[in-house]
This record gives structure tokens, C-alpha cells and sequence, in this order.
């Protein structure tokens, strides 16, 4: 463990780190002061500081506002992370009564994690701790990590294949992919043959908002390919449409287990081999063992067991 210099750091104003890390969020003098509640000259002194401090000019001023120096950049992510720990030693709690508490979690989801896990994990909080709430913030694979670095999310649920070192990630389980229509259109059918689904329309789920998918790249591997006619950016408007039509939609098992349940659409497994993707839960190592953030992840990875 490294030895902390605590002469050293009594002639340092850690607050100068404060100003530092807003600026680096909204490289920009005005909307960094606002952020941390300083006056504009007061932030701009703050600055002249920094600059000393670190012998650099840390953000050059540009007609779009401070663009940082790559020393400011290389330093950027140590001097957050570090503002972060201090903020959750200082105001984290020491216990968490799930039933005392009314604590806000806030948890980053796509909407296939919102349609599988929402309503059995809210159904859950509302017996063993009913003054809990829950803040969903919509996020992907992409945004995730960045929103547990900003401290906007206390954690994400979905997958979460890139993520850094001081991030840390569960598996859930794996998911796999099947096939979902209508019951009327295979009425009394166990499978679906790759000729019929080689023939049929086919309904696609495309965050992207375009007209190729997964699917399409695995046929294609296969010299196969399928008739899309049409395609939708979320799963939330697929039972509708697969209810009054023709179509097939190829969607993850356990969104489609949801769908069958309340729908009473037919599923049947893929007639041709694809790879499936994992589903993780995925938060910053600061609150590995903070308790309440554990006592949430243990509530989903329950749920994911039963």
C-alpha cells in the first residue's frame, strides 16, 4: 500500500480537485461553476491554481467553450474515481434496514431488462422493503459504463460485454434466442422447419433502426437469408403486432417466456444454430460492499435462480 505524504497534501486545496472535475465534465468555465455553486471569477481563479499546482495549463480556451490538455486528460479518470470514493466514505451509510429505508437505487436498463426483470424485482421490493424506490435510467451496453463512472446509475442490468477495471460484473445467466408468431399461425405445431421460417415475414427488433440483424449474419454464414418487412427500434410494440399478423419475430427466450405468459403467443425453438449473449449485472467497485447496493444485487440474483 502506498504511504500518503500528509505534509505534502496540508498545502494542497483538495477543493481545487472539485473544480477540476467539473470542468473536465463540462469544458466549460460558466457551466462548471454552475454545476459546483462557485462564481465564475471564483472558478477561473480555481483554475489559475490547477495550472500551478500541476505545472500545465490543464484546458486551453477554444470559441466552443476549454478543451483539456493530454496532461488534464491523463489525469482526469484518477481524480474522479478518487472525488467518488471520497463522496461515498463521507456520506454512504453505515447499515441498510430494508424495511426502515427509503432509499432512491437508481438502475440502468434497456427495455428487454425492464420487460424480464421490472415487475418481478418491484413485486419483491414492495414486500420486504415497500419505502424503496426505483429510478429507471434507459441505457445499452454502450452507455452503461459511463453512466456508473459519472455516478448517475447505481447499477446496470442487460449486457455488458466492455466495462474497465474498476468496474465490476456478474453473470446472470445465458440467454438464447427463439422464435415467436402468432397461435393462430402455427396452430398445433412443436417446431418450426427452416423452410417455413425461410418463407415466412419476418418481424425484427433493431435498436440500430435498420433492416439487418443478428439473425440475418448468422443465415448468412449459412448461405441462407430471410424476408424482414419490417422493423422497430424496441421489443415493447412486438406481442402487439405479432398478435394480428402473419409475422415472426426472433427474440431472446426469456422476453419471449413474458410474452407467451400474457399474450398467448407460440414459441418454438430456432430451426437453424445461433449463438446467444450473456446477461449481467454490472456496478462500480466503490460500492462493492456498500449495503444497500448489496442487498439489491442479491435481490436480482435471487430472482434470476428462481
Amino acid at each position: 500500500m502506498s504511504v500518503i505524504h500528509h505534509f505534502n497534501l496540508a498545502g494542497v486545496d483538495l477543493n481545487l480537485l472539485v473544480v477540476f472535475d467539473a470542468l473536465m465534465t463540462e469544458q466549460h468555465l460558466t457551466r462548471a461553476a454552475e454545476k459546483i455553486g462557485l462564481s465564475q471569477p471564483a472558478t477561473s481563479n480555481a483554475l489559475s491554481r490547477l495550472r500551478k499546482l500541476f505545472n500545465d495549463d490543464l484546458f486551453i480556451k477554444t470559441s466552443k467553450g476549454m478543451a483539456p490538455t493530454p496532461r488534464a486528460i491523463e489525469l482526469a479518470e484518477s481524480i474522479h474515481q478518487s472525488l467518488l470514493q471520497v463522496q461515498t466514505a463521507i456520506y454512504s451509510e453505515p447499515e441498510f434496514i430494508p424495511q426502515t429505508s427509503d432509499r432512491v437505487f437508481r438502475i440502468g436498463m434497456d427495455d428487454y431488462s425492464e420487460l424480464v426483470f421490472l415487475p418481478k424485482l418491484l413485486a419483491e421490493i414492495e414486500i420486504l422493503a415497500k419505502n424503496v424506490k426505483i429510478q429507471v435510467r434507459s441505457t445499452n451496453w454502450i452507455r452503461s459504463p459511463k453512466l456508473l463512472d459519472a455516478d448517475d446509475i447505481d447499477l446496470a442490468i442487460g449486457h455488458c460485454p466492455q466495462f474497465q477495471p474498476w468496474h465490476q460484473r456478474q453473470l446472470l445467466y445465458e440467454e438464447h434466442f427463439v422464435c415467436v408468431a402468432s397461435s393462430e399461425r402455427f396452430k398445433n405445431r412443436k417446431a418450426i422447419t427452416l423452410e417455413e421460417y425461410i418463407a415466412a415475414a419476418h418481424l425484427l427488433v433493431s435498436p440500430k433502426e435498420d433492416m439487418v440483424g443478428l439473425v440475418d449474419e448468422a443465415l448468412a454464414q449459412q448461405n441462407l437469408s430471410r424476408n424482414v418487412v419490417m422493423s422497430v427500434p424496441n421489443f415493447l410494440i412486438v406481442p402487439f403486432i405479432l398478435a394480428n399478423t402473419n409475422f415472426i419475430a426472433t427474440l431472446p427466450a426469456h422476453l419471449v417466456k413474458t410474452f407467451v405468459e400474457v399474450w398467448q403467443l407460440y414459441a418454438s425453438p430456432l430451426p437453424f444454430q445461433m449463438a446467444g449473449f450473456s446477461i449481467d449485472l454490472l456496478w462500480h467497485s466503490k460500492n462493492d460492499r456498500e449495503p444497500g447496493h448489496m442487498w439489491l444485487r442479491n435481490l436480482i440474483v435471487k430472482q434470476c435462480k428462481n
